[in-house]
């Protein structure tokens, strides 16, 4: 471990994972930019490559990385949104094509990194019953009318060995009937609502608290590191703070660790 504890960089994120020593780092939560979708302004940025295979291979080439630094106790946690095609190049890259970004990304991860994938979790921002037609969250709208709006995520938890933490207790839910089987609560499963937050920061893809917050209850002991290569507004690294762990953050845009240096610092002082 060559990095202070509790500090953000500003730093590409290949060249700060290759500061941290081999099975130096507790639990990984991020979510690195999606393709095709926002520029950021920012020289070297990741998600706007000509070709989707390019950006594929780059966060695989960081999942590599990852890997490494994680402990064998370790886990990651990978927040990672789909995209659309929206010009004829060949077999798979169609106009209109969803292109299943994240879980390309999850296979190369299992079959080129070794990386073992323990769940694909559902991040649902908004459901409805059918049948009822009562809905529940909230997503961003959009003007298509040719197929149905997206109001899920993927977040993957991935670990590198069979033996490694996880605290299932912690995140437990209660029990909707009589019937208990552990008398802490019910296994959430994999379908779970993150909603999401208000905020007047300059940021325009904030995850709410209460995703890290689930993922490092889960997959960082008492006392632990956790890293977020994709630091941006700092909400990994608040969260961290308030479970009683470390944090390592990585970002690249200077404006956003400002931010998140100053959301830190009056959560420190308890604002």
């Amino acid at each position: 471990m060559k990095l202070k504890l509790d500090t953000i960089y500003n730093i590409d994120v290949l060249e700060g994972l290759k500061k941290l020593s081999d099975n130096s780092v507790d639990c990984i939560v991020t979510s690195p930019p999606y393709w095709n979708l926002r520029d950021y302004k920012v020289k070297d940025q990741i998600g706007l490559e000509s070709d989707p295979n390019d950006f594929i291979n780059k966060i695989v080439e960081i999942m590599g990385e990852c890997k490494r630094v994680i402990k064998p106790t370790g886990t990651i946690w990978l927040n990672l949104g789909d995209s659309y095609f929206k010009k004829s190049n060949n077999k798979w890259l169609k106009p209109k094509q969803r292109l299943l970004m994240p879980f390309r990304i999850a296979i190369k991860c299992q079959d080129e990194l070794g990386l073992i994938l323990r769940n694909d979790i559902n991040w649902i921002k908004q459901v409805w019953n059918y049948k009822t037609k009562i809905s529940f969250g909230s997503s961003m709208p959009t003007g298509v009318i040719d197929r149905l709006n997206t109001t899920s995520e993927s977040l993957f938890f991935f670990v590198k060995s069979n033996n490694y933490y996880f605290n299932l207790n912690s995140i437990r839910i209660p029990y909707r009937g009589k019937e208990i089987t552990n008398p802490k609560g019910k296994n959430p499963g994999d379908c779970i609502m993150f909603p999401l937050e208000p905020s007047k920061e300059q940021h325009y893809a904030m995850f709410p608290k209460s995703l890290p917050e689930f993922c490092i209850k889960a997959g960082c002991p008492s006392k632990g590191i956790v890293l977020d290569p994709f630091m941006g507004s700092g909400t990994t690294a608040i969260v961290a703070k308030k479970l009683g762990r470390n944090f390592i953050g990585f970002e690249l845009n200077k404006n956003y660790v400002k931010i998140a240096r100053r959301r830190i610092s009056q959560t420190n002082n308890g604002a």
